[in-house]
């Protein structure tokens, strides 16, 4: 039986919410605090398994050993799970609401890395929407920490997040929820707008030291 806890995590909403308070770009004020508000739900909701998860582990000692054990390990077993699928979801909104705020101009050590991994910064931005139109979960620009490259991820699941041997930089939302109060069924407006306000200054602040 493991003995650590599931981590508590930090609600940002406020920090969101600030950044947010004259929307941005074609991305209203009104969409963006709905879109915080979900994040903040999911957050509370993981949080509350992890506050479960700890008082399970607190009483573990007197369920060794009993009859209700195995029930005990697997319902301590399905809140890992429940735990990771949410953190997943959160880790991946407070990625992209970070990666907004700005006018979408690409300097500096960000851009020489998209013109050595994509030739150019528009043909990292093509990469980019083609897999944002066929995905209905997430993209991500991440670095591969074994090659030292940059390259685009997608995936379907909501609640999928790139973890081991990477380092995610940007992602944008892909669930309907994201664009369709300001934009309707238009995804790929969407995601045009989404390249006009990502703040790559920010952006760049997701590389690691290596």
């Amino acid at each position: 039986m493991a003995t650590d806890s599931l981590k508590v995590l930090t609600d940002k909403s406020e920090i969101f919410l600030k950044k947010f308070e004259n929307g941005i770009g074609k991305f209203s004020a009104n969409a963006l605090n709905k879109h915080v508000a979900l994040y903040s739900h999911l957050l509370q909701e993981a949080n509350s398994i992890a506050n479960e998860f700890s008082q399970y582990l607190d009483n573990w000692p007197s369920f060794q050993n009993t009859e209700e054990e195995p029930s005990k390990k697997e319902l301590v077993t399905s809140k890992i799970g429940q735990w990771f699928s949410l953190y997943g979801k959160i880790a991946s909104h407070e990625l992209y609401f970070s990666s907004l705020g700005r006018n979408g101009n690409c300097e500096g050590k960000i851009k020489e890395l998209l013109e050595i991994n994509f030739d150019s910064v528009v043909r990292f931005k093509l990469d980019f929407k083609i897999k944002a139109l066929y995905s209905t979960g997430w993209v991500w620009l991440v670095l591969d920490h074994y090659t030292g490259k940059l390259f685009n991820l997608s995936s379907n699941r909501e609640d999928a997040f790139p973890f081991s041997g990477m380092s995610p930089l940007l992602a944008i939302d892909l669930v309907e929820h994201a664009y369709e109060s300001d934009f309707g069924s238009d995804k790929e407006g969407y995601i045009e707008e989404f390249f006009n306000a990502l703040d790559w200054k920010e952006i760049e602040k997701n590389l690691p030291i290596m």
